[in-house]
């Protein structure tokens, strides 16, 4: 199965920075190495989601492979996803204290992948041609909402934890909402709290 070699190799990837760390400075880190690992809970990415981060133009943008997982309490089955995602924060960090900082708005926008026969990317000729216009395996999430920036100064590793709220939804749900004017934005949205360790 797909997954079982691709969890490895996104474990070693999310990893590869602390065995960089025992052998080259920060600066010297290689390409591959994230700049940052991500926890999620919830968010439309599965209830529980990790993964490297990437961070560019002095962290306005980053960049996330994430695997989400939702149990089977919560699914007929075990479900697995990958969810590739751009974060984009247009307004500079609020300096609150010394040792905390605000970034009052993250925008981000995903696609995520479920890993299972009974998802797939077309659909079979016992549905009429065209009849759904979506994927059953891929969906489009995105979300807005802010992050509590903590830097760590006593760590080798570690150099800032982040910690973010979001508010999101994603393609298929808000096109029901459309269709059906008895869903509310209630319905329609979802909630994620996530931690993100800088390197």
């Amino acid at each position: 199965m797909k997954i079982k070699l691709l969890l490895p190799i996104l474990f070693l990837l999310s990893l590869s920075h602390y065995t960089l760390a025992q052998e080259e400075s920060a600066d010297a880190r290689k390409w591959y190495a994230p700049d940052a690992l991500t926890l999620q809970f919830a968010g439309n990415v599965g209830m529980f989601a990790f993964g490297p981060n990437y961070s560019f133009a002095q962290d306005k943008v980053n960049a996330e492979l994430l695997y989400g997982f939702v149990p089977k309490l919560d699914a007929e089955e075990v479900l697995h996803l990958l969810t590739i995602r751009g974060i984009y924060k247009p307004i500079k960090r609020i300096e609150l204290s010394e040792k905390y900082k605000l970034t009052p708005l993250r925008m981000n926008l995903g696609l995520s992948y479920y890993f299972r026969d009974q998802f797939s990317t077309s659909w079979d000729s016992s549905y009429p041609k065209n009849y759904y216009w979506w994927t059953s395996s891929l969906r489009i999430t995105g979300g807005l909402g802010a992050e509590l920036h903590h830097p760590i100064s006593n760590s080798r590793t570690i150099k800032q934890l982040t910690l973010y709220g979001e508010v999101g939804t994603y393609d298929l749900i808000v096109t029901s909402a459309v269709k059906d004017p008895t869903l509310t934005a209630w319905d329609i949205m979802s909630f994620a709290i996530g931690v993100r360790a800088g390197f």
